[in-house]
């Protein structure tokens, strides 16, 4: 007989069974490894697509996990390099990898879920010891899954919508946000407007929450026309600042909610001959802040400090810890430079 040969079929994967069956990865997990808490009838369907497809667990990939000698290396998953944050997340990770002799293997997913995925999987596939992620949020059950597989996993600046057995560490970001807005009031502001990331991301829904729930405390409303929300690289948040405070009767404050809005802002404020006219408040320091006129007055996020907390945790796990899963919340108090402190006029 000549010709190619056929390929081989390909092996059903719990993906395969978690879309036939309609439920979740993490469901199929917990049937196939006989654990408890799916109801019976989601047991059934789970069984029954299991039958369907000839779908067989393949426990291999676990045991390498779990018995394998370790290789020295961790995987770190973050938005975009780019960002101060980020790197600084980076640079805190590393001195805790450092010291125990470790590799960094790091890589930007820029807000792509997709991109999210491919990278967990390439990191994993290179059998690093352990992963911290910044994650989108859509990934966490992906990530669950690699943990039931034996990869330690933590989570890093996110609070998943739903319950997963993983360690976090992140800032709190509503607290901040009503540190903020409680400087704002006491220096006798009430019209005050709002510009923050992209509300998909979790730090940013939070922040603007605890915004607004503290000005609504107060008895103060902020104004939908005064909110302004986006995923922007600084010049673009330059150019906005510039449409939004050149318009009549601008706000007398502004909360810029991420270091790149607070940058791209201020540059706007000083080209408008602005910046000791509004106050100003910003989530996360920024490089120069005090050397300003005024200085930028900031609830500032210390990322090296988070990044060296999620490494120190990970390698908890890498060492085999196997306590319950430890959520770190960290709260920085406001730091007055002088932007935040202008009275309204």
């Amino acid at each position: 007989m000549t010709g190619n040969p056929r390929p081989a079929a390909r092996r059903p994967t719990m993906n395969d069974v978690a879309r036939l069956a309609d439920v979740s990865l993490k469901t199929v997990s917990r049937v196939v490894n006989h654990e408890s808490g799916v109801s019976p009838e989601l047991t059934l369907r789970v069984q029954e697509a299991v039958r369907t497809l000839g779908y067989r667990p393949d426990d291999r990939a676990r045991r390498l996990r779990q018995t394998a000698p370790q290789t020295g290396t961790i995987g770190f998953v973050m938005v975009d390099v780019a960002n101060p944050f980020f790197s600084a997340l980076l640079r805190g990770i590393e001195d805790v990898a450092r010291a125990r002799g470790c590799l960094v293997l790091a890589g930007s997913t820029d807000g792509s879920e997709t991109r999210e995925q491919q990278l967990v999987e390439s990191l994993v596939d290179r059998r690093v010891d352990g992963l911290i992620v910044v994650s989108s949020g859509r990934t966490a059950e992906t990530l669950s899954l690699e943990i039931d597989r034996g990869s330690p996993v933590v989570l890093l600046d996110l609070e998943p919508e739903e319950e997963v057995p993983m360690d976090l560490v992140r800032s709190d970001h509503f607290a901040g946000a009503a540190a903020a807005a409680r400087h704002l009031l006491e220096h006798g502001h009430t019209d005050i407007a709002y510009m923050g990331d992209d509300i998909a991301k979790f730090s940013a829904r939070s922040r603007l929450e605890g915004f607004r729930t503290t000005l609504a405390a107060a008895g103060v409303t902020i104004e939908e026309e005064r909110i302004t929300l986006g995923a922007h690289p600084s010049e673009e948040w330059r150019q906005i600042g510039l449409r939004v405070f050149s318009r009549p009767e601008p706000a007398t404050a502004v909360f810029t909610a991420q270091n790149l809005v607070t940058i791209g802002v201020v540059r706007a404020l000083h080209d408008l001959d602005m910046h000791r006219r509004v106050a100003l408040v910003g989530f996360d320091d920024v490089e120069m802040a005090e050397a300003l006129d005024p200085g930028i007055t900031v609830v500032p996020q210390y990322p090296r400090e988070l990044g060296r907390l999620a490494a120190e945790r990970l390698f908890a796990r890498v060492d085999g810890d196997v306590t319950p899963p430890v959520r770190q919340i960290i709260d920085h108090p406001l730091v007055a430079r002088g932007s935040g402190e202008i009275a309204p006029r």
